[in-house]
C-alpha cells in the first residue's frame, strides 16, 4: 500500500517535524519545476519517512529533490560528519556519508545503491545515527 502524502504529513507532523512535513509537500508539487524536472516521487517519499520514522541523528536534515522525482536529504553536522541520501524508491538508496574525522563511510563494499534497511543499519553502526526509542 503507497503512503499517501496526506498520512506522511501527518505522521510527521505528530513527530513533531512540521517544517519536515511542509518541505515534503513543497517537493511533492509542481511549484517551481525547471523543464525536465518533476516533483517528488511517492515511493521515493515513502522511503524518505521509513528511515526518518526509524533513525534519530542529531544532524539538521534539509530535504531536496533530484530531477527525476527522488527525494535527496542531508543531514548536517556541527562537525565534519555528514550524510546525504538519495531515495530511489521505497526501498533503494544511494548514499554518500563522512564521519568525524570527513572520511567516507564505506556501509556495504562501495556498492552505488543498497536497500535501505541496510543504510540505516550501517549508520547506526557507525553512530552517525541510532535507533529511535520506540523502535
Amino acid at each position: 500500500m503507497l503512503l499517501r502524502w496526506g498520512m506522511l504529513r501527518v505522521f510527521l507532523r505528530d513527530m513533531g517535524e512540521g517544517v519536515l512535513a511542509d518541505r515534503l509537500d513543497y517537493l511533492a508539487s509542481d511549484a517551481d519545476l525547471d523543464m525536465g524536472e518533476c516533483s517528488a516521487t511517492d515511493e521515493s517519499a515513502r522511503g524518505f519517512f521509513e528511515l526518518f520514522s526509524g533513525v534519530e541523528s542529531e544532524g539538521e536534515v534539509v530535504l531536496g529533490c533530484s530531477p527525476e522525482g527522488w527525494v535527496v536529504a542531508e543531514w548536517r553536522f556541527p562537525d565534519a560528519r555528514g550524510v546525504s541520501v538519495w531515495f530511489l524508491d521505497a526501498d533503494r538508496v544511494m548514499f554518500a556519508a563522512t564521519d568525524k574525522d570527513g572520511k567516507f563511510v564505506d556501509i556495504q563494499g562501495a556498492a552505488r545503491t543498497l536497500e535501505r534497511t541496510a543504510l540505516m543499519q550501517g549508520l547506526v553502526r557507525e553512530e552517525l545515527f541510532f535507533w529511535r526509542h520506540d523502535q
